[in-house]
């Protein structure tokens, strides 16, 4: 019996103390590095192991905790993110990179926890205090400032990493360049400012867009009554008519929005009835939402099908018989989409973001001389 209360003592004094290296690259140190990058990669699995090698091997190490709390909050486990991000801070409470990284772990954390910007500025705060124009805490202060909404001091901070031209210059240029256009797009409500931070938007999106930041329905209502006979665009989606709500729009998130949007027909429905909310919304399919809108707006039916057919194509990437040729075609005339300007090309295939969808819906604004 004795000898089995030993061997468990043993074991427990084992699993507390740190583990032995196996090589002269098995160091805390170099599996920290390792998980950053995987979390860089998207790769979150993979970081854990890295981040738990590291904490194995010195159980000291609080960086190493914070790097688990990170992997986790991206993981969305909330409950082991706090905790060692709790952990790393309390253990590396006067290192200004264990502080910036746990305020990182935070700024994930946002959606889950209320009071992410307080415990993530609080970790800032006191990193700068440690070391006055830490670079790391510079950069996730501007972050922090540009998730909270807070877009001219998110510019600031971003504005003093770039000039440090550091390790963080980079990323700060990109987030500079984010925060510059939401700022120029001037979301004027709420959704707005939260879409703006989307890297893809999808469907529901821009149809939250239109009806929130476009006014759609003012837009409508303050037209003068036209003559029974026009329909567009497609001619009503080929006599489709959009008396019905489309069938996936019920309770999904945006159906008010998405049901808005569908009555006006600016957004297409397919055959069946499907508005395919939650796919991502193409530069192509954006294009071709802009013109159902122009054409319903201006009750101008040639737009529909002024561009198409053109010799040479305007665009180095798409053939003037493309299903979108004529609407990309309008979107640049009229200075709402732009191409390349290295290249020519449109990319019909790429990806819109929410802060070029909110300059985009500008470009409109300005195109229909609209106030509101």
């Amino acid at each position: 019996m004795r000898h089995l209360l030993y061997s468990a003592l043993a074991i427990f004094i084992i699993a507390g103390c740190s583990q032995k290296p196996q090589s002269d690259v098995d160091t805390p140190e170099y599996h920290f590095k390792a998980g950053i990058r995987a979390v860089e990669s998207g790769n979150y699995n993979a970081a854990l192991t890295s981040f738990q090698r590291s904490v194995d091997l010195d159980k000291k190490f609080a960086i190493g905790y914070c790097g688990l709390g990170l992997a986790h909050a991206y993981r969305g486990d909330i409950k082991e993110a706090k905790k060692n991000v709790d952990k790393g801070v309390s253990k590396g409470g006067k290192d200004p990179d264990v502080l910036a990284l746990g305020a990182r772990v935070w700024i994930v954390l946002r959606d889950h926890e209320k009071k992410w910007f307080k415990r993530s500025t609080k970790l800032l705060d006191k990193a700068l205090k440690r070391k006055k124009n830490h670079e790391a805490s510079l950069f996730y202060y501007g972050v922090a400032h540009l998730y909270n909404y807070n877009f001219d001091d998110a510019q600031s901070y971003f504005r003093k990493v770039v000039n440090k031209k550091g390790d963080y210059a980079g990323k700060a240029d990109a987030k500079w360049d984010l925060a510059q256009k939401i700022v120029r797009a001037m979301p004027g409500t709420p959704v707005g400012k939260k879409v703006a931070l989307h890297e893809k938007i999808t469907r529901a999106d821009l149809a939250v867009l239109f009806a929130e930041e476009l006014k759609i329905s003012e837009l409508f209502a303050r037209m003068p009554q036209q003559n029974a006979g026009f329909q567009t665009p497609g001619q009503f989606n080929a006599s489709g008519s959009s008396a019905s709500n489309p069938t996936d729009s019920k309770g999904h998130w945006a159906e008010t929005w998405i049901n808005e949007m569908t009555q006006y027909s600016v957004l297409e429905v397919s055959p069946d009835r499907k508005f395919h909310p939650d796919e991502v919304i193409t530069r192509a399919e954006y294009s071709m939402a802009v013109q159902r809108l122009l054409v319903v707006a201006t009750r101008d039916a040639g737009l529909e099908t002024r561009y198409f057919g053109e010799s040479p194509s305007r665009f180095s990437d798409v053939p003037s018989s493309h299903y979108a040729y004529n609407a990309m075609a309008l979107c640049t005339e009229r200075g709402i989409m732009q191409t390349d300007l290295l290249t020519g090309n449109f990319n019909p295939s790429g990806t819109v973001s929410g802060a070029d969808a909110l300059l985009i819906i500008r470009a409109i604004q300005n195109s229909l001389r609209m106030t509101f």
